[in-house]
């Protein structure tokens, strides 16, 4: 029978002989700390984190991230160069369209409503820089960082917009329709120009990606949608339109078919507008097409994309006979073109994510390289 000493503090030969092991000692016996130094009271004290914590967290490194952005006067320089270029801009197209004859009044109000329509741009271009110079730990991370940016440049842009539109009598709801999408453009293409730089490991490499969707979000979209144009241009059968209705700008909003098929020449724009719905201007334009009036120069070109989009059967009514009462309500093109830039952005950020782990272990897995004999 093994001794057991009969005084507890006396360690005997059970504490003092290095051979000796208690039976279970670590695995079943909680007074001794298990083999990897982890108490097994604290092991039980230990949760997993919830959505609450999870959320906290992100919330707090998207904080220390923006915060370190507002503590920079690169950023608020970036900042007052972006509603610079877009005041630039809108100004030179509107003086460019005057002396061409393009507009017959309203002057003041085209620059107001062009130069909202290019914060958008600016606001991409300014969201993927950021987001590729601010790579946060986390998705949710980097979700609230993009906001938060996005709110801190939507208020010297509303403030700028409010002015303007005040001063030259525009429609003050288009600085609102600005604000929102300003915001959601810092948001999305942040997340693409984050995405970008984890993708490859070589900082050339990543801003060559983030530039090629850039380019093609903000402009390469919009001509290969021109390009494609032409080829939509079909023959189609179509009746004769009664009891038509229009709305404020001359748009037919119902009608009724009779008579025989015939037909027509017709353009299906809807199949290749939504390629062009990405675009941040335009974008802004079918958000905001409601807030300018129905006679104002611009106001077709804000909403010339949603009727692209819709595709002939306003136009040229009673297309294969079908009355308006018959055919499936339009698709809102501003969610077409946000859906599009969501996708872009998980393309890129998921796959990046998973090669920058991927990286991140294997640098753990070799370690810290020895030096050899000299």
């Amino acid at each position: 029978m093994a001794w057991v000493p009969e005084d507890p503090d006396d360690p005997g030969p059970a504490r003092s002989d290095s051979d000796y092991e208690v039976i279970g000692g670590g695995v079943i016996d909680d007074r001794f700390p298990r083999r990897d130094g982890t108490a097994v009271n604290e092991l039980r004290g230990k949760r997993q984190p919830g959505i609450p914590d999870i959320l906290g967290a992100a919330l707090g490194e998207a904080w220390e991230d923006c915060y370190t952005s507002l503590r920079s006067w690169r950023f608020w320089v970036a900042c007052a160069s972006g509603l610079l270029l877009a005041w630039a801009m809108a100004s030179a197209v509107v003086a460019f369209a005057e002396a061409n004859g393009w507009f017959e009044s309203s002057l003041p109000s085209a620059t107001y409503i062009l130069m909202a329509g290019l914060m958008a741009a600016v606001s991409a271009l300014l969201g993927a820089v950021w987001g590729f110079r601010h790579v946060a730990r986390t998705f949710l991370g980097a979700l609230f960082a993009g906001i938060f940016r996005g709110a801190v440049f939507a208020v010297p842009s509303g403030i700028l917009l409010l002015v303007v539109g005040a001063g030259v009598g525009g429609p003050i709801g288009l600085a609102g329709a600005a604000v929102v999408v300003v915001v959601l453009e810092v948001l999305l293409f942040g997340l693409i120009g984050a995405g970008a730089r984890a993708c490859s490991a070589r900082t050339p490499a990543g801003v060559a990606l983030a530039a090629a969707l850039v380019a093609f979000l903000c402009l390469g979209n919009v001509a290969a949608t021109i390009a494609l144009l032409p080829g939509t241009a079909v023959m189609d059968q179509a009746s004769v339109p009664v009891n038509v209705e229009r709305d404020d700008s001359g748009r037919i909003t119902a009608y009724e078919c009779v008579g025989s098929l015939r037909p027509v020449e017709v353009a299906h724009t809807e199949r290749v507008a939504w390629l062009a719905a990405s675009n941040p201007v335009l974008l802004f334009g079918s958000i905001a097409a409601d807030a300018v009036p129905g006679e104002h120069e611009l106001a077709w070109v804000l909403a010339g994309l949603q009727w692209a989009a819709d595709g002939p059967r306003w136009d040229v009514p009673c297309i294969g006979g079908e009355s308006s009462d018959q055919l499936a309500p339009p698709v809102p093109i501003a969610l077409t073109g946000l859906a599009i830039q969501a996708a872009v952005a998980a393309l890129v950020l998921l796959p990046g994510r998973w090669l920058s782990s991927r990286r991140l272990t294997s640098r753990r897995s070799v370690g810290p390289q020895k030096p050899g004999p000299a």
